[in-house]
This record gives C-alpha cells, sequence and structure tokens, in this order.
C-alpha cells in the first residue's frame, strides 16, 4: 500500500455503510451501486483505489444517506415557554423569525446580542420590563401580535434603508468583482 492509498479500516467501513443502504450486491463487481456512488463521487471504480481524502467524500455521503429523511442529528428542538394568556409558541417563532431578519438589515452594535435588542424594543413598545432570558414573560396574547406588526414594520422600514444605502452598493460592487 502507498502512502496515498486508503486504508483497509476504512475499506471496511465503506463497505459496511454500503451492505448497511443495501447497496451491495453479492456477485455483481463493480456493478452495485456502491461503485456507481463511487465512480459517480471520485471518477474511481474501485474502493481500495480511493485515496483518504476520497475516501472521506464516501464515507461522509454515506453516513449522509444513513440518516432517516426528515432526521436532524445532533439537533435538540427549541422550547418555548407557553404561560397561560400569553404568546404562543407560533407567536414566540414569528418574534425570532422577524428578529434575526432585522438583524440582516439592520446589524446590532458590537457587544449587544439579540435578546438584549429585542427586550429593549419590548420595554420601548409596551412599558413592560423584560429580562434577556425570558422576554416575552409579561406581555400578554394581544401584545404578542402587536409585537409582530411592529416588527414587521421595522424590518421592512431597515430593509428599505439598507437597499438604499451605500452598504448595499458596496456589497453588491464586491460581488461583482467576485465574479
Amino acid at each position: 500500500m502507498g502512502a496515498l492509498d486508503v486504508n483497509k479500516g476504512t475499506v471496511k467501513s465503506i463497505y459496511a455503510l454500503g451492505a448497511k443502504l443495501g447497496m451491495v450486491e453479492r456477485g455483481a463487481g463493480h456493478e452495485d451501486a456502491l461503485h456507481m456512488l463511487v465512480q459517480g463521487l471520485t471518477g474511481k471504480e474501485s474502493v481500495k483505489a480511493l485515496t483518504p481524502a476520497e475516501a472521506a467524500a464516501v464515507l461522509s455521503e454515506l453516513r449522509r444517506r444513513s440518516v432517516p429523511a426528515g432526521q436532524r442529528r445532533n439537533r435538540r428542538p427549541r422550547k418555548y415557554e407557553e404561560l397561560p394568556g400569553g404568546l404562543s409558541e407560533g407567536q414566540q417563532k414569528k418574534v425570532w423569525y422577524l428578529m434575526y431578519e432585522l438583524e440582516k438589515y439592520d446589524p446590532a452594535p458590537a457587544g449587544v446580542q439579540l435578546r438584549d435588542r429585542l427586550c429593549g424594543l419590548i420595554e420601548h413598545q409596551f412599558g413592560v420590563t423584560s429580562f434577556p432570558t425570558q422576554p416575552f414573560r409579561f406581555l400578554t396574547c394581544d401584545q404578542g401580535n402587536a409585537l409582530i406588526e411592529g416588527l414587521k414594520k421595522l424590518t421592512e422600514r431597515k430593509e428599505l434603508e439598507y437597499l438604499h444605502s451605500d452598504r448595499f452598493r458596496r456589497e453588491m460592487e464586491a460581488a461583482k468583482n467576485a465574479e
């Protein structure tokens, strides 16, 4: 084995994952689905002829295919605390979505987190104390609707300001030059 050849353990892993996915056919030689995948990704017909980088790419694709559709790896679902009469989970998701949209067009000053910014907006709009750990704690469902509408208007205004700004022109110019 040369320095650029893949080791036996990696070859075994590729075949094991391929077999788990039903891509390996006994007696098919290099005509089974696994070898077609290898050839499509690397241009090589043999698993043993792969370089370590090519083998890593094949393993990555096999692992991606082995995860059931719709299932995410290493992600836990977000938990939104719903209080009686307070914001629903859907309202909270919408508020956070709008906050991230706002962040795209109007970045916060250095050192200011999105939660702190949201708390400031809530305190300004409703005169209610808001804490970064639980920004929606003292808001009612109706106030949640008003907050969403206010964030929509603010995001639209900031998007228009961004589209007419020098920053946008510089970014578009840089994108043109990068092509």
